[in-house]
């Protein structure tokens, strides 16, 4: 998003009857957002005085020349505009008179590049830069199909995904756990052993299960059993989030699967679904794949499909995805190995995807996988790998595991399942960041020594298994449980500590454990917001319990705030 300063244009006004003073503008208009082909911009009416208040209307610019119609707050970039430069005049009237300013130009209005050039022509395809989108109240209401075959229609009123658009400019959908779409019955006559389905997007958080696209669809009728969706993301048995088609998933891949864990980060991912005599199950994430074999249910000639929910089964709330929506693909074949990749690599190309080499995990409980608002879009994960923001060197996945009650035994649980996180390793830097505590603390000698073999036991301790450590000091809480917490601070934050977890100089792991010291983290210079139990009574930055970062609070836990040395991702290259 760009924002840009305004210029002040005089108009004539001045006192009529009624007395007052006319308009007068001290903080000229603005306009908001990306100067590109089919993005939205938005004016802000500056700061005007006068008696009475004035009422504000508003005229976009093309070049100096009112565009027709265009006298809303907002405008949608046409061809028409590239080339051109827009400004938005905004005038003020009341009793007293009128005045009139217009804002500054934005840059020359750039061409939408064009959707990427696939290899192998699909069935369908949504776009939310490029197909034709209505909304109601920021929410997806229908979207066109780039093929012209199935459109898409929100899952019911208010139900449709969130429409954005991110730092660079890119329109995407957000999906939250409570919105799905329809994809029309036009979709008909797949096969989920014979079907190809690729997006670009971002996943918020590991879950149980996390649909992206599934054939069939329950207002139609037409739900089928598939045993899973066609493209997914599931942790079972507290496995690592895998990529998954139809329950086929690609820890089944043991050379591979350490690569089909997605995370928070842009990424692409793709399914490609066959019989056995064809190939089976091949997934792609990035560039990468993994082969998961046939899977066990055959359903076929299935119509519609809905985009955000498992179809077969939406009744569980944890039936229905959490992710960022760029691009969704579908082939009603199941492509060959070499036409799949040739999609997986015209879709990377074309969003720039930097290929992944190391991993920063995010394990803990409810603090660090997020509630209420936090637990989507403004989870850790989220805003380590927000795209333009720059809190992340490219080429790191972001994975958040943190779950609502975990204590250290949940922790160990995970550490030490078949397929779990910390046996997925990549061969760059692999660093988990966690805090644990709320729910398990005895004392703070009991929980220092749960956490200690947690990270260092013979074999399968997270530093044995190749894990750089950081570990968040524990955030504020109530008057009750904050004796503990800061005993528990000092215990590691005692070069003891060092020893006890063989990270000390000398020490098996010198050098892999370290301490962030998000307790200290500030808005603003002496403004600490973590640190004791009043500063987990403020709602500014806590949700009224004494324990759970509001977005704000959950923003600079993760960012450090005023003292980005406090931040989770500081100083990784």
């Amino acid at each position: 998003m760009i924002q840009i300063g305004p210029a002040l244009v005089p108009r004539q006004g001045g006192a009529a009857g009624g007395g007052g003073s006319a308009p007068v503008n001290s903080v000229l208009p603005g306009v908001a957002g990306a100067a590109v082909q089919g993005q939205t911009l938005t004016a802000t009416p500056g700061t005007w005085s006068g008696s009475p208040a004035p009422a504000f209307a508003f005229q976009w610019r093309r070049g100096g020349t009112a565009i027709a119609g265009a006298t809303g707050t907002s405008l949608v970039l046409a061809a028409a505009d590239v080339g051109a430069v827009i400004t938005v005049t905004v005038t003020a009237t009341s009793s007293a008179g009128s005045a009139a300013a217009t804002s500054a130009p934005t840059g020359p209005v750039t061409a939408a590049a064009a959707p990427a050039s696939l290899p192998v022509t699909p069935a369908a395809r949504w776009h939310p830069g490029f197909s034709t989108v209505t909304e109601s109240a920021g929410r997806v209401v229908s979207a066109s199909d780039l093929q012209g075959l199935a459109g898409l229609t929100e899952g019911g009123p208010g139900l449709g995904p969130r429409a954005l658009t991110d730092a660079q400019g890119r329109r995407f959908w957000r999906f939250e756990g409570a919105q799905f779409l329809n994809v029309a019955g036009t979709l008909a006559g797949l096969s989920n052993r014979a079907v190809a389905v690729f997006m670009v997007g971002r996943a918020h958080r590991a879950a149980a299960l996390n649909p992206m696209f599934s054939l069939g669809n329950v207002a139609a009728g037409t739900t089928v059993n598939t045993a899973g969706p066609s493209l997914d993301v599931a942790t079972l048995s507290s496995s690592a989030p895998f990529l998954r088609s139809h329950a086929r998933a690609g820890s089944l891949d043991a050379a591979n699967g350490m690569w089909m864990v997605p995370g928070s980060q842009m990424q692409v991912l793709g399914a490609v679904s066959r019989t056995t005599a064809n190939g089976g199950t091949r997934l792609w994430l990035n560039g990468r794949f993994a082969d998961a074999g046939q899977n066990t249910v055959l359903a076929s000639s299935a119509t519609g499909a809905e985009i955000g929910r498992h179809a077969f089964n939406p009744g569980a709330s944890g039936n229905w995805g959490q992710f960022d929506l760029y691009e969704m693909i579908v082939y009603s074949t199941g492509l060959t190995n070499a036409e799949g990749q040739a999609v997986a690599d015209a879709l990377v190309a074309a969003y720039a995807i930097p290929a992944v080499t190391n991993q920063l995990v995010l394990e803990g409980d409810s603090i660090t996988q997020g509630t209420g608002l936090v637990i989507g879009g403004a989870s850790g994960g989220m805003v380590l790998s927000e795209p333009g923001a720059g809190r992340l060197p490219a080429g790191w996945r972001v994975v958040n595991m943190g779950t609502a009650g975990a204590t250290v035994a949940t922790l160990t649980t995970r550490r030490d399942a078949a397929n779990g996180w910390a046996s997925m390793t990549l061969p760059g830097q692999n660093v988990v960041a966690f805090e644990i505590g709320r729910n398990d603390f005895g004392t703070a000698a009991a929980h220092y020594a749960n956490v200690t073999a947690w990270l260092n036991t013979a074999t399968t301790g997270v530093l044995q298994r190749g894990w750089t450590v950081r570990q968040m000091a524990n955030i504020a809480s109530s008057s009750v449980l904050q004796p503990q917490i800061e005993a528990y601070r000092a215990l590691i934050r005692n070069a003891q500590y060092l020893t006890d977890t063989q990270t000390n100089a000398g020490g098996a792991f010198a050098g892999r454990l370290s301490v962030v010291s998000t307790d200290l983290i500030e808005d603003g210079p002496g403004n600490p917001v973590f640190l004791t139990s009043t500063d987990a009574a403020d709602t500014t930055y806590y949700v009224g319990d004494n324990t759970h970062p509001t977005v704000l609070g959950a923003l600079l836990r993760i960012t450090g705030g005023s003292t980005p040395a406090y931040a989770v991702a500081a100083g990784l290259a």
